[in-house]
């Protein structure tokens, strides 16, 4: 019975290797699309959380200092105004914001990427400083922000382009890689958006917050 079975145990045929890999290939051409979509969906997720967790810290440092509130309601310098497009539950949305602050760059040659001074200089505390007091102070320590290094966790996640998007004809559509907080022109709220590196700090590409982008929610 023992040899028998010794006998019986041929192994794995290379039919039967062949139609094991064929099974596996299928698979994965099946699954991988599956998952890079639920990955996307992650990032996109992670981003939308991050827009409204740095709006609730530019609204307690707006309390905490309405010094920055006064300069950011009157804040109207048409230098720093850009032209944005939003598409939020299948429609266009076109109009102008200020833009106000970003969190600076992720140039690991650079001091740091929290938010620190930006177009408005909010106090006397606060103008050209490493982010560490004044408004982008109370900001960055609600985000858990560290002012003396790169802060890798406040980098957009999902690093979108958007053809069409930028300062100017003819400038090249770059990835996402920071945060903008700018203020409408037209109503005066703040709005949180996702930029592109340049120039001046960053160009916004999609809005995140309130109502994010379809492009974040489909």
């Amino acid at each position: 019975m023992i040899m028998k079975n010794r006998k019986d145990n041929k192994g794995i045929s290379l039919i039967e290797l062949i139609i094991v890999i064929a099974i596996m290939a299928i698979l994965t051409g099946v699954l991988t699309p599956m998952f890079m979509k639920y990955i996307d969906k992650t990032k996109k997720a992670k981003d939308v959380y991050m827009a409204d967790q740095i709006a609730r810290a530019v609204n307690i440092a707006f309390v905490e200092n309405p010094e920055a509130y006064d300069a950011f309601r009157n804040w109207n310098n048409a230098s720093v105004l850009a032209n944005v497009t939003a598409t939020y539950n299948g429609e266009n949305q076109a109009y102008q914001v200020y833009l106000v602050a970003s969190n600076g760059t992720q140039d690991t040659n650079r001091i740091s990427n929290c938010f620190n001074g930006g177009e408005i200089k909010f106090s006397k505390t606060n103008r050209g400083k490493d982010g560490s007091d004044g408004l982008y102070g109370v900001i960055n320590r609600e985000l858990g922000l560290d002012t003396t290094k790169i802060n890798q966790e406040i980098i957009p996640n999902y690093p979108a382009k958007r053809e069409g998007a930028g300062p100017k004809p003819g400038k090249p559509y770059e990835e996402v890689d920071r945060w903008r907080i700018v203020k409408r022109k037209d109503n005066g709220m703040m709005e949180i958006w996702v930029s592109q590196p340049n120039p001046s700090g960053g160009w916004p590409i999609y809005r995140l917050w309130p109502n994010p982008d379809d492009l974040y929610t489909n």
